[in-house]
C-alpha cells in the first residue's frame, strides 16, 4: 500500500485545537509526511447585500482573507519550528466539499483529514452534507476525525469477502493492509467484520415453504460468510487476530459493534454511488457514518 506521505489538513476556522492537524501530527511522527493546511472560507454577508458596494465587498473580502492567512500561517510557522514540511493554501467557496474536492484534483494528496461535520448525520435523500458530498466524490482516501487523539483502542476493519468482481476484491485487499499499516503505528488491536443479510422468506402464492429448513439456510451462510473471512484474513496474516462475521444490516451492526469493543476507527470501502440510485438507496458509508461514535476512513478502489 502507499503509506501518506502528502497529507491535506481541511482547517475550520479560528480555533485553539483542529483535530484533524493533531492527526495529521501523528503521521508525521511516523513517516516523513507534508502537510499542507487548507482553509475554505465565505462570507455571505459580504457578498450578497444590497448596502455594500462591489468596491467596499472586495475589500472587505481581501481583508478577511489576509487576517485568515495571517492566521494560517501562524499554524504552519509552529509545524516548521518541530521541522515538519507544511504548506498553506486558502479559497474564498460558497461549497466546502466542492473547495476541497478542487484542492484534492489539484495537489492529488495521499490522505484527506477533515474533522467530522455536525451536520454529518443528515440522511435526507434531498440534502447533501459536506461529508456525504466527500464520501462519494473524494478521489483520495478520506480520514473524518471525531475527536482529537488516537489512543491504544481497537480499529475495525469493514470488508466483504464474498466479493466477486475484481474492484471490490482489490478494495478488501487495501482494506487490510491500511488497517495493519494503521494499528502496527498506533499500537492498537486491530478487528475485522464482514455483515450480511439473509432475505426474509414468507409464504406466497399458495406456497408455505414447509420443506424449506431456514435454519439450516441461516447456518449455511453464516458458514459460507465464515469461510470467505478466514480466507482472505490468511491472506494478509490476520487470521489469529478477532474478527466478527454477523447476521444483519451494515449500517446498524457495524456501529454497534465498533461500541462494543470501544473502536477508535472504522476504516472501509466506498464504491461512491451516485444518481437516483444513491439518493433513495443510499451508499453504505453515508449510514455508517450517520451511526458511528468515532473516526472513519473510507478508501475506493481507485485509491487501491
Amino acid at each position: 500500500m502507499k503509506t501518506p506521505k502528502q497529507i491535506l489538513v481541511v482547517i475550520s476556522g479560528r480555533h485553539a485545537q483542529h483535530p484533524a492537524l493533531e492527526r495529521a501530527l501523528t503521521f508525521s511522527k511516523n513517516e516523513d509526511c507534508h502537510i499542507h493546511l487548507f482553509n475554505v472560507m465565505y462570507e455571505p454577508g459580504i457578498e450578497i447585500t444590497d448596502f455594500i458596494s462591489k468596491e467596499h465587498g472586495k475589500e472587505m473580502k481581501s481583508q478577511y482573507m489576509a487576517d485568515r492567512n495571517l492566521y494560517m500561517d501562524s499554524l504552519a510557522d509552529e509545524l516548521h519550528k518541530k521541522g515538519i514540511s507544511c504548506s498553506v493554501s486558502l479559497a474564498w467557496h460558497r461549497e466546502l466539499h466542492q473547495a476541497i474536492e478542487e484542492k484534492v484534483d489539484e495537489l492529488d494528496p495521499d490522505l484527506v483529514i477533515k474533522r467530522i461535520s455536525a451536520e454529518a448525520t443528515n440522511l435526507n435523500p434531498f440534502a447533501m452534507p459536506t461529508d456525504r458530498h466527500l464520501l462519494r466524490y473524494c478521489k483520495a482516501p478520506l480520514l473524518l476525525i471525531k475527536h482529537g487523539c488516537w489512543a491504544k483502542k481497537p480499529i475495525l476493519a469493514a470488508i466483504d469477502p464474498t466479493a466477486m468482481d475484481a474492484k471490490h476484491t482489490q478494495l478488501n485487499h487495501h482494506i487490510l493492509e491500511y488497517s495493519k499499516y494503521l494499528a502496527k503505528f498506533t499500537g492498537a488491536q486491530l478487528h475485522s467484520v464482514n455483515t450480511y443479510e439473509i432475505p426474509g422468506m414468507v409464504p406466497t402464492m399458495g406456497l408455505s415453504w414447509e420443506n424449506i429448513n431456514f435454519e439450516n439456510i441461516k447456518t449455511d451462510t453464516s458458514n459460507a460468510h465464515k469461510d470467505k473471512m478466514e480466507s482472505i484474513l490468511k491472506e494478509h496474516d490476520l487470521f489469529t487476530r478477532p474478527y466478527h462475521v454477523i447476521e444483519g444490516r451494515a449500517d446498524t451492526a457495524i456501529p454497534k459493534l465498533a461500541n462494543k469493543i470501544d473502536a477508535q476507527l472504522l476504516v472501509l470501502g466506498t464504491v461512491g454511488r451516485t444518481g437516483v440510485s444513491a439518493a433513495f438507496i443510499g451508499n453504505t458509508a453515508e449510514h455508517v457514518l450517520a451511526n458511528m461514535n468515532c473516526d472513519i476512513l473510507t478508501l475506493k478502489p481507485s485509491t487501491a
